[in-house]
């Protein structure tokens, strides 16, 4: 028989209930957090991808400086709808073969710039333009490479994407210029 005056203690089957569902919404916030960070890593991995190819391309127009002042880095496969389309691979091949003129190397430079460096990122584009410098540079000219990538499940994520829907949305670019 039991002692009335004695009282049961230890955890009632509601206690344990009510822990559990507080422990599983503290799991669903870390899973929501750990979600949020992976996406936004891989943001930041794409956009130092996109950074490094601008400045690789830039690289080699530097290099090659008399083909950039005649205009022969001038190229786009930044589409207005759709995929990007890589351009042909050039003849001679530069990797295999000796270029013989400048503007063979920078045919080269810019195939090679598209179809391995930016074809990296996810629906990758890029442009270089080349145009004369505004005053007091005016004897200068002034080359802008620009990268464009989908960066969609970042935009989604930061509730961006949402709210544009269209060709354009989540395309991140990156604009980078410098005088020659």
């Amino acid at each position: 028989m039991k002692n009335p005056t004695r009282r049961e203690s230890g955890f009632t089957m509601i206690e344990v209930l009510v822990a559990l569902l507080v422990m599983a919404f503290g799991m669903l916030g870390i899973v929501s957090l750990l979600l949020v960070s992976t996406r936004a890593n891989t943001s930041s991995i794409l956009k130092q991808q996109a950074v490094q190819s601008a400045y690789n391309v830039v690289d080699k127009i530097r290099a090659n400086r008399q083909a950039a002042l005649a205009g022969n880095y001038t190229i786009t496969d930044i589409p207005s709808s759709g995929a990007p389309v890589i351009p042909a691979a050039p003849t001679p091949d530069c990797s295999t073969a000796v270029c013989s003129t400048a503007a063979q190397l920078a045919a080269y430079d810019t195939w090679y710039w598209l179809a391995q460096d930016v074809a990296q990122l996810p629906s990758g584009a890029g442009s270089i333009t080349t145009a004369p410098a505004p005053a007091p540079f005016s004897n200068n000219t002034l080359i802008t490479v620009t990268v464009q990538w989908d960066d969609s499940p970042a935009a989604v994520q930061a509730r961006l994407g949402a709210a544009t829907a269209g060709p354009s949305a989540g395309l991140a670019t990156i604009v980078i210029s410098t005088l020659l």
